[in-house]
């Protein structure tokens, strides 16, 4: 019997909070900008939008496409995916961003697992967030939460770095923008339909509680450098974000170029690599995918594959070091 799929969504919002382009913040937390004293207007992208071209990368008479995304998009942007019809016609397998989790088919695993995401929640004393948090960050926190989500109560009650993954969704919402990945979901669904094989190795856990514990242990000072660093990037950089954002929507790759993208060395990253355990997880999970995509383009004459752009452009992205391992690499 396989484990149930509430069971299985704690150890994805932890691979969510280590890995989501969206929570790593540019540099070192530190004493940060005031606040803008207005919330930024909705992101609003009308009509329907294909997105930027497809990369490709080739070796021979085998090609693979890559789609980039961004993250997060616009909530009410229509998405277009012409293109990536063409593409799976020509396709025998289709690669996702991030691969699979599991936990195993034991139930009562399962359980205990909900039962170590219920008790990690709350910090360890128990202690409202307004009593764990410097007296300055918490003001930060609370001038967010009074301008783009003045009625949540939840927060207070939560750990700081579940604050921070709750206060970044919150915001983005009110922004027009969504952390959830409608194009991977959308070109998943078109494969499926197609009968295109999607290649979403699973990860597996094997020590799932174990993960959970170390998670919970991880000491408040990092907690709280993770909030602050999330804090600081919607103080400073959702402007950008919603630039990112209509630029992928409109296709243009040269302002996603431009625009900076985050460093994969972040507070929240280090916040809960505390343990050998969870820094093995998550390095498992982010250098999976380019094992994948080489091992399908080496197989098949035809391969679709979905990234983030943050994880393909620049000097040590993706399509960087597929170039440097001797494929050809054509793109916008």
């Amino acid at each position: 019997m396989a484990a149930p799929a509430h069971a299985l969504a704690p150890l994805g919002a932890l691979l969510l909070l280590a890995v989501s382009p969206a929570l790593r913040a540019q540099g070192a937390p530190g004493t940060a900008p005031p606040a803008a004293e207005a919330a930024l207007p909705e992101v609003v992208v009308e009509g329907q939008h294909q997105g930027p071209r497809m990369w490709t990368v080739r070796r021979g008479d085998h090609v693979l496409w890559i789609l980039g995304t961004v993250n997060p998009l616009p909530k009410k942007m229509v998405w277009q995916p012409d293109a990536v019809r063409e593409v799976l016609a020509q396709s025998q397998e289709v690669v996702p961003a991030w691969p699979s989790y599991g936990i195993g088919a034991n139930p009562f695993t399962a359980l205990r697992v909900f039962i170590q995401w219920r008790r990690m929640q709350k910090p360890p004393d128990r202690l409202p967030l307004k009593d764990t948090l410097p007296p300055a960050l918490y003001a930060r926190v609370t001038a967010l939460e009074a301008r783009y989500d003045p009625h949540d109560s939840r927060l207070e009650e939560l750990r700081p770095m579940l604050a921070a993954e709750r206060l970044m969704n919150r915001v983005l919402d009110a922004s027009g923008l969504a952390l959830h990945n409608e194009v991977q979901a959308t070109v998943l669904t078109l494969a499926r339909e197609r009968g295109v094989r999607v290649r979403q190795d699973k990860l597996k856990i094997d020590d799932p509680v174990n993960v959970l514990k170390d998670v919970g242990a991880t000491p408040l000072s990092a907690e709280i450098a993770c909030l602050d660093a999330v804090v600081t990037r919607l103080e400073s950089d959702l402007g950008p974000m919603q630039a990112r954002a209509r630029a992928w929507a409109l296709g243009d790759v040269e302002t996603l170029r431009e625009l900076p993208h985050a460093d994969d060395k972040t507070a929240c990253i280090a916040a809960v690599s505390t343990s050998e355990r969870v820094r093995a997880l998550i390095a498992r999970a982010q250098d999976d995918w380019l094992t994948v995509v080489e091992d399908s383009l080496a197989r098949n004459r035809g391969t679709l594959a979905v990234q983030s752009m943050d994880r393909l452009l620049g000097e040590h992205g993706a399509l960087a070091t597929l170039e440097a391992r001797g494929y050809t690499v054509e793109g916008p």
